[in-house]
């Protein structure tokens, strides 16, 4: 269970992950940071299981503080109170000397009653909150707190290191784990006093090599995401598709400032000069350049420190096979480049690779360590797919469409073929799809997507007008059939892209074809690779409008509006049908659309 950005669940029986979600997804407060008491409820009702039934509980984090979460930093307001962190709390801090309490700073926002979390009634119990504000408090608070919501012993409640989580997951989760060895890779912004880490694994277990919190990146994107005026640890992945449009002769400059920073040393890394504050160092350097030279500066030295620690780090094991796992996981540039490396003989990268997923990567470990003693670690089974939430219920169909049936700009067509939504699509209608289990993670991978014709701009130009206010410069990404990816993309090395996790360079036919989903700058894509195998009927549908247009590939873009979570239930399908330019939704085998369809 992750409770920090983004809160989630997952839920491991028998050696396999069968089931994982967030909690923003029931609250619909995007990255919700609090107790993931509907996500809990959710997996086990997915997995089928009673509070009994439940052997040990794994929760990702040695080190843990409250701070973030009683001030909802991530969910509520989240770039004033960045501001007002760098100003009031960090800058003071760092250049002025002062100790600045971060809980007084924030005193009149902090949220002490969450129930049934109750805050206030077990830190009141201990002393005020600033007295009890320290790891082992924390922890036992923790453990107290699932106990009693779930009616379980403490004592079966464990914590895994951050960085643990995430190579266990980027490992077990793969299916390329074999005898050999293979290279496993962490790194994000910092957990458990580490914000990088290599490893080494095979079946019979993990052992880490080095471990180091001097990876400077992640932060430096946490901070000049704000510098240039967008959400940190939410915006990042629009500062990365900013970044091809800045000019090399122009952002060479700054990108010297980026190298004078920091350097692969071996494993980890070292300092040529360690700025004081990320934030304010940087805003001063680059004060008076254009945003789109700093993000491609920003983003050029991203992919150099890490492809040279990668090589790095392939030289000093001899193994060229990668696992990798943490929040630069998610820049999916990063990793294209990562995957272009002569010396990478093969990539995993794991459905949303950031700290949601710490969930999955705890429950890895632990069952990992019951196994050394129960039974067999070969139990531990790769994931499968990405499909691991919450399924289309028959009551919340039923709901929906008789809502629908209720309001005459709406018709419902029952057991819809895939033939008569790929005859809309391809006709220029957009769709919403939201069919069967909710996917884990950032990525829509067809399940609960708007889908549309890839052939036009005019396209995105409806998505954005009305549904997705994505920036001017966000591309958006295609679901490409795997019969059809070597068409598509340049993939010499056979990678598998089954969730949105790398991105690819295109060949002339998909810029022919394709033109919705291809990035206008640099002619990439971030692209999702099906296999029929993973998704029957996305994968039918997708058929369908090959044989009507002659491509193999659609449009795929989360099914949300700006700001909001994907949805989960098909009433929320139906309000964003009512309430944006989309032609129509299916929900379950049913399509509702618009009577301005022409028939």
């Amino acid at each position: 269970m992750v409770w920090e950005r983004c809160a989630s669940a997952a839920i491991l029986v028998d050696g396999r992950i069968v089931a994982s979600t967030s909690e923003e997804r029931f609250t619909r407060i995007k990255n919700d940071e609090r107790f993931p008491e509907n996500a809990l409820q959710a997996v086990m009702e997915i997995a089928g299981i009673e509070s009994r039934d439940i052997d040990l509980v794994a929760l990702p984090g040695i080190s843990w503080s409250p701070r973030y979460i009683l001030s909802r930093r991530y969910s509520v307001d989240g770039m004033a109170k960045r501001l007002k962190e760098q100003k009031e709390y960090w800058y003071p801090r760092m250049y002025l000397g002062k100790d600045i309490d971060y809980y007084d700073l924030f005193d009149d926002e902090l949220d002490i009653s969450q129930e049934p979390r109750n805050w206030s009634k077990h830190i009141a119990a201990d002393g005020n909150l600033e007295g009890s504000a320290h790891d082992k408090y924390f922890q036992e608070f923790r453990r107290r707190t699932i106990s009693e919501f779930l009616g379980i012993a403490p004592d079966i409640v464990t914590f895994v290191d951050h960085h643990r989580s995430h190579a266990f997951y980027a490992y077990f989760a793969s299916r390329i784990r074999s005898n050999d060895q293979t290279l496993v890779l962490t790194a994000d912004a910092g957990g458990d006093n580490n914000n990088a880490t290599v490893s080494i694994a095979n079946p019979t277990g993990l052992r880490r090599l080095h471990g180091t919190n001097d990876f400077m990146v992640a932060r430096l994107y946490r901070h000049l995401t704000l510098l240039l005026g967008m959400q940190p640890d939410e915006h990042e992945y629009k500062v990365m598709g900013l970044a091809p449009y800045g000019k090399r002769e122009y952002y060479e400059p700054l990108l010297e400032v980026f190298r004078r920073t920091q350097y692969v040393d071996g494993l980890g890394f070292n300092y040529n000069f360690k700025p004081p504050d990320l934030y304010v160092y940087f805003r001063e350097a680059f004060e008076g350049a254009r945003f789109d030279n700093i993000a491609g500066a920003l983003q050029s030295y991203c992919e150099e420190i890490v492809c040279e620690w990668v090589k790095s780090a392939i030289a000093k094991t001899g193994t060229g096979k990668v696992a990798l796992a943490g929040g630069i996981g998610m820049n999916v540039k990063t990793m294209q480049k990562v995957s272009q490396l002569a010396e990478v003989e093969e990539l995993y990268l794991p459905p949303t690779p950031s700290d949601e997923s710490l969930a999955m990567g705890a429950a890895y470990a632990t069952y990992f360590d019951y196994a050394q003693k129960a039974v067999s670690v070969d139990q531990l089974k790769p994931l499968e797919d990405a499909y691991l939430g919450c399924d289309v219920q028959g009551d919340d169909v039923r709901e929906t469409l008789s809502d629908a049936k209720r309001d005459p700009t709406l018709r419902i067509m029952d057991r819809v073929s895939n033939d008569e939504i790929a005859e809309r699509i391809v006709e220029g209608k957009i769709l919403g799809r939201c069919v069967g289990r909710s996917e884990f993670g950032a990525r829509a991978l067809g399940n609960r997507s708007i889908l549309a014709d890839p052939r036009t701009m005019e396209s995105v130009n409806r998505i954005n007008s009305t549904v997705k206010s994505r920036d001017f410069w966000m591309p958006f990404a295609p679901t490409i059939l795997k019969s059809w990816a070597s068409k598509y993309l340049n993939n010499p090395k056979a990678l598998e892209g089954p969730y949105m996790t790398l991105a690819f360079e295109t060949t002339t036919s998909a810029q022919r074809d394709l033109i919705a989903v291809i990035h206008p700058a640099d002619h990439t894509c971030r692209a999702q690779i099906l296999d029929r195998e993973a998704n029957p009927t996305y994968y039918e549908l997708i058929e369908a409008v090959a044989g009507k247009a002659g491509i193999g590939a659609v449009l795929n873009t989360s099914l949300n509006v700006h700001g909001e979570p994907i949805v989960q239930r098909p009433q929320e399908a139906l309000k964003i049908l009512l309430n944006t330019d989309l032609d129509m939704i299916q929900v379950g085998q049913s399509l509702i659309e618009k009577t301005g369809y022409d028939m």
